[in-house]
């Protein structure tokens, strides 16, 4: 907890500006990356071929379980406060609202990097630009005082768990057919 508590006030505080402010804002916010998303994921269904239907169908499957799951399960059962709503921690700047109630572990991190794990395995390139933008959204939930960095940590392995899980699932079984992923595995 004193790491986290040091990280969490390194990041939240000591770096705080208003440009900062306004880059983690719109970098962890859902309504920017909306869109894009869906525009991606029509052109792999549309024009990617069986491999870019597979990485989208993935992709939604892994949403389905992360984020329904660590906000009826995981987030109850560990009831970890956010550190803007924790009374003890006063200082805590919540620079776009606090959100709910309990912060553990991160859905934010938790969906990025399990998407960034399933498009890194099908487009070996995709990996370069999506884990840098899941390491920005982590470091962001973390700068926004909403989650501390094991909040973000926590989310980010589980993301990347289910991801990895359902990849190797997929292998396994092989519902599609013979088509072999981009990625390294």
């Amino acid at each position: 907890m004193p790491v986290d508590l040091l990280i969490l006030k390194f990041f939240n505080v000591i770096l705080a500006s208003a440009p900062l402010d306004i880059f983690f804002v719109y970098i962890c916010d859902f309504d920017i990356w909306r869109w894009p998303l869906i525009l991606v994921g029509v052109a792999l269904l549309w024009r990617g071929g069986p491999k870019g239907r597979r990485a989208v169908i993935l992709a939604v499957i892994a949403a389905l379980i992360i984020d329904p799951s660590i906000y009826r399960i995981l987030k109850p059962l560990f009831g970890r406060l956010r550190p803007c709503h924790d009374p003890a921690l006063a200082w805590v700047r919540a620079v776009d609202g606090c959100g709910g109630l309990y912060g553990f572990p991160s859905s934010h991190a938790a969906n990025v990097f399990g998407l960034a794990v399933i498009f890194g395995a099908f487009y070996k390139t995709a990996g370069y630009y999506l884990y840098p933008i899941a390491i920005l959204v982590a470091i962001g939930r973390i700068y926004l005082g909403v989650h501390y960095p094991s909040d973000v940590l926590a989310g980010a392995v589980y993301g990347a768990a289910v991801a990895f899980g359902l990849i190797f699932i997929m292998r396994k079984v092989n519902p599609f057919g013979q088509i072999k992923t981009g990625g390294d595995i």
